[in-house]
C-alpha cells in the first residue's frame, strides 16, 4: 500500500470515530481533476454526507423547492418531444414529405437529448451543476427561433437535434443534482420520484398543447417553439438565482468563504464555472482551511483545459462501453422508454379510427400516464420502507439492489398492459379498457426507470460520478426510443394494431428478466467493476 492510500485509511478511520469526515488532518491534500478520473472514489472521500457543510445536510424545504423547480424543467423540455407528433401533419403538407421524414424532428430531437448528457453531465461533474443549467437552458431558446422558422424539413431536423442537445441537461443534471441533496439515503426514492413524474408529464401534456396549437387555424406548428422560447426565457432569469449543488463545490466553498465579505452566491459560483471550464485559477477558491482545525486543510488546483476536456469527452463514452451496469440498464431501458413513443404512434389509429374519438379526445387519452406517474409518487414510499428495512437487515449498510424491490412486482405490468392493449384495441370493446392498459404501463414504466436511476445513482455516487452514469445510460436510451419512434410508424402501417402492440408484449418479457438479474447478481457486477463501488458507510439519519 502506497504512503497516500495509507494517508487517506488514517483519515477516514478517524473520520468514523468523530461521526464527522474532515477534510483532510495534519498535512494539504491535492485534489485535482486527475484525481477524480484516476481514482474517483479515493478523491471523493473529502465530499461525504458526514460533512456539515455538504448539501445533503441542507434543510428538507430547501431541497425539495429545489428539486421542484428543476422538476418543472424537466416537464417543461420534454414537452417538445411530443408537441411536435401533434403537428407532424402541419410539417408534411408544408414540406411535402411523408411521415417517416415528418418525423425526423422527433426523433432527432430525442436523439439530442440522449447524446447531450455525454457531454453535458461530465461538464456539470467539474464545474458544478448551476451554471450548465442557466447556459444550456438560455442557448435551447435561441436554438428553438431555428425550429420556428426552418427554411426546409433538413433545417428543422438539424434544429431538432440541437435543441435536445441543448434541453438534455434537464435530464441528467437534475437527476444528478437529487444525488448530490439526498444522497443513497433512504428517502432518495421520493424526490427521484417527482422527477420520473415531470419526465411523464411533460410528454403527456405536450401532445394535448400541440393538438391544440394543430386545430387552430390562425397558428401554425411554430407556436410550439414559440411557446418554448417565452417559458425557457423565464426559466434561464430564475436558475440564476439557484444555488450550486456540486459537493465538491459547495463544501470548500462555504469554508473558504466563513467569515468572509464575499459577492453574492450567484455571482461566485458563475466566476467559478466560468474559470473552470477556461482553465484559470478559482480567486477565493484555492487553499481552504478549517476554522475549527487550522491544521486542516483542502487545496483545489487549477487543472489544465485539455485534462477537463479529455474528462468531458470520454468518461461518459468509457462508462458506457466498459461498465455492465451502464449498458444493460442502458438497452432496456430504451426499450421501455420507446415503448411512451409507441403507443402515441398508435394513438390515433386505435382511438380516432377503431374507437371513432376526435384527434383531440385521442390526444386527451395520452393523460392517462400523467394520472398513473402521479400514483406512483404516492406507491414511492412503500418502496422507501422497504429499502429502509433492508438497509436495517444489512447492518446499516444500503444495498443498491433493494431499489428494484417493488419492481420485482410491478414489472409484470409491463407484459400484462400490452397484452390486455393489444387484445382490447381494435373497438372490439369499450375505449376505456386500452386507456386502463395504458394507464397500467404507466405505473410499470416509471417505477422501473426510477429503480435504474437510483441504482445508477447509489453505484457511482460515491465515486462523484453519477451524472457521466446518468449521461452514459442515457445515450443508449434515447437513441433505441429515437428508433422506435420510426418504428412505431412502420409496424402501424404494415400491422394490425393488436399484434404491433402484442409483439412489444412479448419482446418486453425481457425486460422482466432483466430486473431479477439485477436484483439477484447485482452485486456481482459492481464487484467487477472498478467504478461502481459502495464503500460500505452507513448513512447518516
Amino acid at each position: 500500500m502506497s504512503s497516500e492510500e495509507s494517508q487517506h485509511d488514517a483519515v477516514i478511520s478517524q473520520a468514523s470515530e468523530k461521526q464527522t469526515i474532515s477534510p483532510i488532518t495534519s498535512e494539504k491534500k491535492r485534489l485535482e481533476l486527475k484525481d477524480i478520473t484516476e481514482d474517483p472514489v479515493e478523491a471523493s472521500v473529502l465530499f461525504t454526507l458526514d460533512n456539515p457543510y455538504h448539501p445533503y445536510n441542507w434543510p428538507v424545504w430547501k431541497k425539495y423547492l429545489i428539486v421542484c423547480i428543476y422538476c418543472l424543467l424537466q416537464a417543461y423540455v420534454n414537452m417538445t418531444s411530443t408537441s411536435y407528433v401533434a403537428v407532424e401533419w402541419i410539417v408534411q403538407e408544408r414540406f411535402g414529405t411523408t411521415a417517416q421524414v415528418s418525423a425526423l424532428g422527433q426523433s432527432m430531437f430525442i436523439l439530442g437529448t440522449g447524446v447531450g448528457p455525454a457531454f453535458l453531465g461530465p461538464l456539470s461533474d467539474i464545474g458544478g451543476r448551476k451554471w450548465v443549467y442557466v447556459i444550456s437552458i438560455l442557448l435551447y431558446v435561441i436554438f428553438n427561433f431555428g425550429c420556428a422558422y426552418p427554411k426546409n424539413m433538413p433545417m428543422l431536423a438539424i434544429f431538432m437535434f440541437i435543441i435536445g442537445v441543448c434541453g438534455s441537461t434537464s435530464l441528467s443534471n437534475v437527476a444528478g443534482t437529487i444525488g448530490d441533496l439526498f444522497g443513497n439515503s433512504d428517502v432518495a426514492s421520493q424526490p427521484m420520484s417527482l422527477f420520473v413524474f415531470s419526465a411523464n408529464a411533460g410528454p403527456s401534456v405536450g401532445g394535448v398543447i400541440g393538438e391544440a396549437i394543430g386545430e387552430n387555424v390562425n397558428l401554425g406548428f411554430k407556436w410550439v417553439f414559440l411557446i418554448n422560447i417565452i417559458i425557457g426565457a423565464a426559466f434561464v432569469i430564475g436558475l440564476m438565482f439557484m444555488p450550486e449543488t456540486l459537493p465538491r463545490i459547495v463544501i470548500p466553498e462555504r469554508m473558504a468563504i466563513e467569515g468572509k465579505s464575499v459577492p453574492p452566491y450567484f455571482v461566485r459560483e458563475f466566476k467559478y464555472f466560468a474559470k473552470t471550464i477556461t482553465g484559470k485559477e478559482p480567486d477565493f477558491l484555492h487553499e481552504v482551511t478549517d476554522a475549527e482545525d487550522p491544521n486542516t486543510t483542502i487545496v483545489v488546483d487549477k487543472v489544465s483545459a485539455l485534462s477537463e476536456i479529455k474528462f468531458i469527452c470520454i468518461m461518459a463514452l468509457r462508462m458506457m462501453t466498459t461498465e455492465p451496469i451502464v449498458i444493460f440498464l442502458g438497452l432496456f431501458n430504451g426499450f421501455a422508454y420507446g415503448l411512451l413513443f409507441l403507443y402515441l404512434d398508435g394513438i390515433f389509429t386505435v382511438f380516432v379510427y377503431n374507437n371513432n374519438l376526435t384527434a383531440m379526445g385521442a390526444e386527451l387519452t395520452y393523460l392517462n400516464f400523467v394520472v398513473s406517474a402521479g400514483l406512483v409518487v404516492f406507491l414511492v414510499p412503500i418502496q422507501t420502507w422497504l429499502f429502509k428495512r433492508d438497509r436495517e437487515r444489512n447492518g446499516g449498510i444500503p444495498r443498491p439492489e433493494a431499489r428494484f424491490l417493488t419492481s420485482l412486482v410491478t414489472v409484470w405490468g409491463f407484459p400484462i398492459s400490452l397484452f390486455w392493449f393489444a387484445f382490447t384495441c381494435s373497438g372490439n370493446v369499450n375505449y376505456w379498457s386500452p386507456i386502463m392498459a395504458g394507464f397500467l404501463l404507466g405505473i410499470a414504466d416509471p417505477l422501473l426507470w426510477l429503480g435504474m436511476l437510483n441504482y445508477i445513482i447509489d453505484s457511482y455516487s460515491e465515486a462523484g460520478l453519477s451524472n457521466s452514469g446518468i449521461a452514459a445510460f442515457t445515450i443508449p436510451s434515447f437513441s433505441i426510443a429515437a428508433a422506435l419512434a420510426h418504428a412505431g410508424i412502420a409496424m402501424f402501417e404494415n400491422m394490425s394494431a393488436k399484434w404491433a402492440m402484442a409483439t412489444l408484449a412479448f419482446i418486453s418479457l425481457l425486460v422482466v428478466a432483466l430486473v431479477y438479474v439485477l436484483y439477484f447478481f447485482g452485486a456481482r457486477l459492481r464487484a467487477a467493476s472498478r467504478l461502481a463501488r459502495v464503500s460500505g458507510t452507513k448513512v447518516p439519519n
